[in-house]
């Protein structure tokens, strides 16, 4: 067939001048080895591109995605170049054996469309000529894209199914790690490339009892780990996570564990072509026990699982050199994880890092701030300066109890269990002789009597290694006079950071710790049971303790100086000049006050004192006897009271006045002046010498008052009388 003889009218003479592009993919390398047909028939495509009317130099064929799925364009070289080429006008039309071949994504087919459609580029598959700006093209495309993403929908679920059931029925569905071999007998056997290098691994931890110095003492012997990457053996050096993955691996106990994790629900896929898996908890995990030969048994994993954890523990509330004082002690709020520290050039912070390694997120705490740790000695040091010797006492006397407690339960325990075992072996030794399934029923009891004990006894070996040594009373007093002590040698410049955090951990349990941009909230957990709640604020928050004491109605300078010896609300110190505090408290939109509170109080009480009838002359005299200070902090005069008055807009009442409406009141009720020299000694109203009023004394001032009122009068009547006479002269 000549190549003029096969034409379409899509096919134009602009679509000949550019390149014919063969794109082969197929999903799996076991797919490229064992179905080579679909290869040929792929590469057969540029036959079909030649009678089309392009010559051999124009047709070009991208294989680089043989073995690549197609569930995903990340990691798929000849796609990425197929776009760029169509991208600059460089390809024609594209020849695929059928449109899953390009994705199995309707996603991603259809933004490849688009590209398609912009460059004039036209898609050839299962022999029709797609045009992709054509409305029914386009219909056609997106339906087959669709059945093509169900269809790996599909296939995915049902051979995830089929092997959890295969599983499910104890057949291995997935490889084993390292460490075995298959014999031709369908049997599994201790692989010896590996087996003494595993074995080295493992005895090299129970003599260390520690990942790290495993992986050091690996190290200096020579003594690689080895791994498997598909079907090839790899050998690397010993690293921290590798000697951890195989002394927790059930595989290694000869456990045959299958689906510890699964695919994400619409979650990303990697680059490989994969879905992104999530672990699965351990409850749902296939498991088949004594599947193949172990390297330890169930028992010795579970202690090692054990002594990680206690080391995991040890070594997060281990004291560092540092001088965040209160690292390893801070626990966040939100999450419950242990708060790590971060050394800056000049300062440090803390922050949740276990969330920032784990899962690349954002810490849900941060902060810096170098007073929290001042804060913490502060309440450390009024506990040590007179430590609760009661406290601890009970406290002690309680963890005693526990402890009694907990060793009655596992006393109890173990003689249930030899009850057991009694009973079981007492069996055993009357079905001897009898039937073998009756022997053999009674030889399985026992034996999982002897299991369970066998756990109990390990459970009781770990629980110990964590049990704490009682203190007695007289070691608690020795501890309490020996505290009094600390706060005194703390700043001792022979006394290191390391040492200063091993003494706050003699009291303090942990603190929790929840810190925003405003304030930081937290609470101390005493070793004793108590609790402390702590408030600091930070940045824009500390306007709040700025607010507090003006409404208090303290000055500018009172403020200031309430700031600095921290004389506040939460005890906190702000170090802050009086030209920044009138700044702020405007920015806040209050009014500074003029005066302090405690003068106007004064001036309360100075009104008050007045209006009973003393004079300001005794006001005067009143508050130099109280020691009340003056603005000046001179001794108070007659003009000052009087200034005080005069500020409230108050007019001072004259003696003369005060004892005419005491006298007109006590007269309107009926009493006489006895009765009124009783009362007005009661009420401490104040004659001009300051001695105690008698029934003389009122007569006397009583009469003087009505004299000074009488002439007064007739001065006035003159004056009024001067005045007509001037008046009638000028008129």
């Amino acid at each position: 067939m000549k190549n003029s003889e096969v034409t379409h009218p899509l096919i134009t003479p602009d679509h000949l001048r550019r390149k014919a592009v063969i794109y082969i993919r197929q999903s799996t390398e076991e797919q490229v080895r064992e179905n080579s047909g679909s290869t040929e028939f792929q590469r057969s495509l540029a036959l079909v591109a030649r009678s089309y009317g392009w010559p051999d130099a124009l047709i070009e064929t991208i294989d680089e995605d043989l073995g690549k799925s197609g569930s995903s364009t990340e990691g798929r070289p000849g796609w990425q170049r197929l776009q760029i080429m169509i991208a600059g006008k460089q390809v024609g039309a594209v020849f695929v054996a059928n449109i899953t071949r390009l994705s199995r994504q309707l996603i991603d087919y259809e933004l490849f469309r688009i590209i398609a459609a912009a460059n004039n580029t036209l898609i050839i598959t299962d022999g029709r000529v797609v045009d992709p700006t054509d409305s029914n093209d386009i219909i056609f495309s997106q339906i087959t894209a669709m059945v093509g993403a169900f269809e790996n929908r599909q296939r995915t679920k049902i051979m995830s199914t089929a092997r959890m059931t295969k599983a499910k029925n104890g057949a291995v569905v997935s490889a084993l790690p390292v460490g075995w071999i298959k014999t031709p007998g369908g049997d599994y056997d201790y692989d010896p490339e590996t087996t003494d290098a595993i074995r080295a691994i493992i005895d090299t931890f129970w003599r260390v009892r520690s990942i790290r110095q495993t992986v050091k003492t690996l190290a200096r012997d020579g003594i690689n780990i080895p791994s498997r990457r598909g079907k090839r053996l790899n050998i690397s050096k010993p690293t921290l996570g590798g000697v951890k993955r195989l002394l927790i691996n059930p595989a290694y106990a000869g456990t045959y564990v299958f689906g510890k994790t699964q695919s994400q629900p619409g979650g990303p896929v990697l680059a490989s072509g994969q879905s992104a898996r999530i672990k699965v908890p351990e409850e749902l995990w296939v498991k088949t026990f004594n599947h193949h030969p172990a390297y330890m048994t169930e028992q010795q994993q579970e202690e090692i699982r054990a002594i990680l954890r206690k080391n995991r523990f040890e070594r997060r509330d281990r004291a560092g050199r540092g001088p965040a004082l209160t690292q390893g002690l801070l626990r966040c709020a939100l999450c419950g994880e242990v708060l790590v520290v971060a050394y800056h050039k000049r300062t440090y912070s803390y922050g949740c890092g276990w969330k920032w390694l784990k899962y690349a997120e954002s810490p849900c705490t941060r902060f810096v701030s170098y007073e929290f740790d001042q804060y913490i000695l502060r309440e450390v040091f009024k506990v040590l300066d007179s430590p609760p010797t009661d406290m601890l006492r009970a406290a002690l006397e309680e963890s005693r109890v526990q402890e009694r407690t907990r060793l009655n339960t596992i006393e109890a325990e173990r003689e249930r269990l030899e009850h057991e075992e009694r009973k079981a072996r007492e069996c055993l030794d009357l079905s001897h002789g009898t039937r073998l399934r009756v022997y053999n029923d009674a030889l399985d009891r026992l034996e999982k009597v002897l299991q369970e004990k066998e756990k109990f006894e390990l459970k009781i070996s770990v629980q110990q290694g964590f049990s704490k040594k009682h203190a007695s009373d007289e070691e608690l007093e020795e501890l309490c006079r020996l505290a009094s002590d600390v706060p005194g040698l703390w700043h001792h410049p022979t006394v290191t950071h390391q040492e200063r955090k091993q003494i706050l951990r003699c009291v303090i349990d942990h603190i929790v710790v929840a810190a925003t941009k405003e304030r930081i909230d937290a609470t101390i957990f005493w070793k004793s049971g108590q609790e402390t709640p702590l408030l600091i604020w930070r940045g824009v928050g500390r306007y709040n303790l700025i607010r507090e004491l003006h409404a208090e109605g303290l000055t500018v300078f009172e403020i200031h100086a309430c700031l600095a010896i921290g004389k506040t609300s939460n005890g906190q110190a702000v170090t802050i000049t009086v030209g920044s505090l009138y700044r702020i408290i405007r920015k806040l939109g209050l009014k500074p006050n003029r005066f302090s509170a405690e003068y106007l109080a004064l001036r309360q009480k100075a009104l008050i004192l007045n209006r009973q009838g003393q004079s300001i002359d005794c006001i005067a005299e009143h508050f130099n006897q109280q020691g009340f200070k003056s603005a000046s902090g001179a001794p108070w005069t007659r003009d000052m009271v009087y200034g005080l008055l005069r500020a409230q807009g108050k007019t001072p009442i004259l003696l003369e006045e005060s004892h005419r409406e005491a006298i007109t009141e006590a007269r309107a009720r009926g009493l006489n002046y006895k009765e009124m020299a009783i009362e007005f000694n009661e009420r401490q109203i104040r004659r001009r010498d300051g001695q105690p009023w008698t029934a003389r004394d009122i007569k006397n001032r009583w009469a003087n008052l009505n004299i000074l009122r009488r002439n007064r009068l007739k001065k006035g009547t003159t004056t009024e009388l001067s005045k007509a006479m001037v008046v009638a002269r000028s008129a």
